[in-house]
């Protein structure tokens, strides 16, 4: 085992070398595309932001043209642009090393309802010779809601340490951006009382079976029955490893390697990778107060902060586990409509804080801050996101055949929760390619819809690889609509991890 870790290191280290020697070629050429050939708003909408991405940063400033047509739309009665469109052409500043570009959308009307009103916005040309359109030179922006046709997104996940968690809904081509550790806990709305741990931050979390006072628990207590878990020796073999004390279950708490647990006994500190609501970390909460037991919640890790790094990250590679983020003490209840959460440091005998949470059915879940007390806007509503970039993955797991807590990069789910389908087509003798992919070939037998982590890393070839190109997937969203995705790129131009690119049509 240790000799097949070795081997992995060795090779990850000559694919980032290999990725670091692309230095001194020649730029790409630049060209422009609109991010979506369609944009739609809805009747509370007034303004939307419209996207343009770059095939390279732009290596000196310049002007892109943008003209217009509207059908039943007029500039300043209907709607207005910002950069300022009056003279029936708006122009787009760029700076040197930007990436993208946007305008903003102003709607100062509706449609009336069963009418059309739309604006197309088309490139109208550039003051640099040296730049070109790309094949979307065009986007329409509806009054009202349509479903998105396809485009070519560049997702905000923030680089190398890969800050940020990405939402993204194909229908609209949006992106919901989030830090990835503004929340540790996230409580389900549907009729079950569940709690879900931040995979992209690492968190666990470990019941005190019988043990219902807070203030009861300090690192010093006893359990009150040891617990026989299985743990990683130095070799990387399992040993038995009996835990007495909460001193000595904080050790194996934090996900890592060393991580404590026992599948063949249904312990694990993480959820389930697949993301039901079936074997997570915190059982289902009770409406009987006395059988909701203490939970010690490891906080997961922070996200390293690159400008104070020892050590710059070298392109290819990433960095995305700093500090372990320290344990708390929690208990959640539940009246069925809603959640409290109790909470407290460690080490603290005197007094917890306590929040309570209603449910939302708008959401799947509604993520709180043990940090700060508080509920946080992280997830869109469970009709307004089809896949999250979350970028950093962790549960405790079997990894051919390291049984560990696991941590992946590059990591995609989908919307399980919200009732989105997705299943992963290889091109072979008898599938077509993603270009021939049609609505004929839709397969409704292979969608997958109760497992998340159904595209996870399966687009990339593994230890910072390239990304596969006889792959794609289809999606089935929850309001019938199916697009074909496939990635193309998980680094930047410039060689930088956690810059995800995919391109996407409607079927």
């Amino acid at each position: 085992m240790r000799k097949t870790i070795l081997l992995k290191a060795i090779a990850l280290l000559l694919i980032i070398s290999s990725c670091s020697d692309d230095e001194g070629q020649d730029l790409i050429d630049f060209t422009v595309n609109f991010t979506s050939e369609t944009v739609s708003t809805n009747e509370e909408d007034t303004s939307v932001d419209v996207q343009l991405n770059f095939s390279r940063p732009a290596s000196e400033a310049g002007t892109i043209n943008i003209a217009y047509t509207g059908t039943n739309a007029e500039y300043g009665t209907d709607f207005t642009t910002t950069p300022d469109g009056g003279s029936g052409t708006i122009a787009i500043n760029v700076a040197e090393g930007d990436q993208n570009a946007s305008f903003t959308f102003n709607k100062l009307t509706n449609a009336i309802e069963g009418s059309t009103k739309s604006v197309s916005f088309s490139i109208d040309g550039f003051d640099n010779i040296d730049w070109s359109q790309g094949a979307a030179a065009s986007t329409l922006v509806s009054f009202t809601p349509i479903a998105s046709t396809s485009g070519v997104i560049d997702s905000e996940n923030g680089g190398a340490t890969i800050p940020n968690q990405v939402y993204f809904d194909f229908s609209s081509a949006t992106q919901t951006v989030v830090k990835r550790d503004t929340w540790e806990i996230a409580l389900y709305n549907g009729t079950e009382n569940r709690v879900f741990l931040n995979s992209a931050l690492a968190v666990s979390a470990v019941e005190l079976t019988g043990v219902t006072d807070l203030l009861t628990i300090t690192e010093a207590s006893n359990l009150s029955e040891p617990m026989e878990l299985i743990g990683l020796n130095a070799m990387f073999q399992p040993e038995p490893v009996t835990v007495n004390t909460v001193s000595e279950l904080l050790e194996g708490l934090p996900v890592g390697y060393y991580q404590y647990g026992n599948l063949d006994e249904g312990i694990s500190f993480t959820d389930n990778p697949e993301g039901t609501l079936e074997d997570t970390a915190f059982s289902e909460v009770s409406t009987t107060a006395e059988e909701n037991h203490v939970y010690i919640v490891s906080m997961g890790n922070e996200i390293p902060i690159e400008g104070e790094l020892e050590e710059p990250i070298d392109p290819g590679s990433i960095n995305t586990t700093g500090d372990h983020r320290g344990f708390l003490k929690v208990r959640i209840l539940s009246d069925g409509n809603n959640y409290t959460i109790q909470y407290a440091d460690l080490a603290e005998t005197d007094s917890y804080s306590e929040v309570t949470v209603a449910k939302d059915a708008a959401y799947n879940l509604t993520a709180f801050s043990l940090t700060n007390g508080e509920t946080v806007s992280v997830e869109p509503t469970k009709e307004q996101w089809d896949i999250n970039l979350s970028g950093v993955f962790a549960y405790y797991g079997d990894s051919g055949g390291l049984v560990a807590g696991l941590t992946y990069s590059d990591y995609v789910v989908h919307n399980n929760l919200g009732g989105a389908g997705v299943y992963q087509v290889i091109v072979e003798d008898d599938a077509p390619t993603y270009t021939d992919f049609s609505m004929g070939n839709v397969d409704e037998a292979s969608f997958v819809f109760n497992n998340r982590s159904q595209i996870g890393t399966g687009w990339r070839q593994p230890y910072g690889g390239p990304v596969y190109e006889d792959r794609y997937y289809v999606l089935k969203d929850i309001d019938g609509n199916y697009y074909k995705f496939m990635f193309t790129a998980y680094t930047s131009t410039e060689g930088e991890r956690g810059n995800y690119q995919f391109t996407y049509e409607r079927l």
